[in-house]
């Protein structure tokens, strides 16, 4: 095993590989992104792994320019596990070959999707000839999300067949980034980091926020060992190559909209507020992730939602010519059951022609009351991301979010 070991630290001028792992939620593109931020001197080429029906990710990594990732690939199709495993290593194949010809690349990033375990694409690195002489692994992260980390490794630990997948990725990173620290009470992190080091005694763990943490204890660090890891689980590398059984969460489902159509960003906060607003419901609701048209706003509505936690933003302006559609998926229990009321509920979001020109004399909505209105005139549509902006006779200007007479009325 230590001959193994020490062969594989050697890398010939091999291209170092990242692997990203952790829960649904747990920040892995918010670290890809600030590592492609962050660094300014490596090529690096990003392999994304998604898990549902609308590839989402590529537009939530921010500025996909030469200078940050010089090659981007979505692998869409589901989770790198023992089925996909092939796109994978055909992909890798390919960007030797290039590299062979010409392509400048310092390192490769692959991400995977929050249900993965990532011990299938170890194996990838190490059962592949061609791969083994092109890459080698340099550091296996995983990150582990503070707020819901002992709820995830409970229901890992109850059910491991079924719900295995938070304690897998632990139990095959060489690297633990706990993360949103700033969200539980310093007693909590104790106890988390000692269950983290029940199930992987020898890893680093390493606390952060936002996923921001020293490129250098990350990348060029050499420090992923997979007899360390094996020894962990009491497997050698010929049981681990043969036998092991990559553990997936088989509870979770995904349901993906995908459309064109200025989005109302009431209706759309209304809709979104009716599952994540309330714990009995968010529960269920693992990520919701999404870059949305809204109607009126200046640029890609981007949203990343993890149970009751909601981080939503414009981001960078609609490119002239770009198509400007909605993307959005949900991934948790029981989506595929929720899947007509969440695709019906999303395109009642979408908004429709108004019912006023501007100049229309109408009723603004001023207060609780069944008569509280107030004369005023349309003076422009769709400004802020808000249906109507009406002048009052009184002459001062309020918004109207939603076309209906909840909040204006004809006159």
């Amino acid at each position: 095993m230590a001959a193994s070991s020490a062969k594989r630290r050697k890398t010939d001028g091999r291209l170092p590989v990242i692997i990203l792992t952790g829960y649904l939620g747990a920040g892995k593109t918010t670290l890809l992104n600030y590592i492609l931020h962050e660094q300014n001197d490596k090529k690096l080429a990003v392999i994304e792994n998604e898990i549902g029906e609308v590839s989402v990710d590529d537009a939530l990594v921010e500025q996909k320019h030469e200078d940050l990732a010089e090659q981007l690939i979505v692998l869409d199709n589901g989770c790198i596990c023992c089925t996909i495993r092939e796109d994978l290593k055909t992909t890798l194949k390919d960007l030797a070959q290039k590299r062979k010809g010409g392509l400048a690349l310092d390192g490769v990033l692959v991400e995977l999707t929050g249900a993965a375990d990532p011990a299938p694409v170890v194996q990838t690195f190490l059962i592949s000839r061609d791969i083994a002489q092109a890459f080698y692994i340099d550091n296996v992260i995983t990150l582990v999300d503070a707020k819901h980390a002992m709820e995830k490794l409970d229901e890992s630990k109850a059910n491991p067949d079924e719900k295995g997948t938070a304690s897998a990725q632990i139990a095959f990173s060489s690297t633990v980034l706990l993360n949103k620290t700033d969200l539980v009470e310093e007693s909590i992190l104790g106890e988390i980091e000692k269950r983290i080091k029940n199930i992987n005694s020898v890893v680093d763990i390493i606390r952060c926020q936002q996923a921001r943490v020293p490129l250098d204890k990350l990348f060029g660090v050499k420090v992923f060992d997979l007899g360390k890891v094996l020894e962990e689980q009491y497997m050698d590398e010929d049981e681990f190559n043969t036998f092991y059984k990559p553990k997936m969460d088989r509870t979770i489902s995904n349901v993906g909209v995908k459309c064109e159509g200025g989005v109302a960003m009431q209706a759309f906060q209304n809709f979104l507020g009716k599952y994540l607003d309330k714990e009995e419901t968010a529960k269920d609701f693992m990520r919701v992730k999404g870059v949305l048209h809204i109607k009126g706003g200046p640029g890609k509505w981007v949203l990343q939602c993890v149970h009751m936690l909601k981080n939503q933003n414009f981001t960078t302006p609609w490119k002239n010519g770009e198509k400007r559609e909605n993307r959005i998926i949900f991934i948790g229990r029981g989506m595929e059951q929720r899947r007509e009321e969440l695709t019906q509920g999303f395109m009642a979001c979408l908004a429709q022609p108004l019912r006023f020109n501007v100049g229309t004399k109408v009723k603004a909505k001023m207060g609780d009351g069944d008569d509280d209105y107030e004369d005023g005139t349309i003076i422009k549509q769709w400004d802020d991301c808000m249906a109507y902006r009406i002048k009052l006779q009184s002459g001062a200007t309020v918004h109207a979010p939603l076309d209906e007479d909840d909040y204006v009325k004809a006159a």
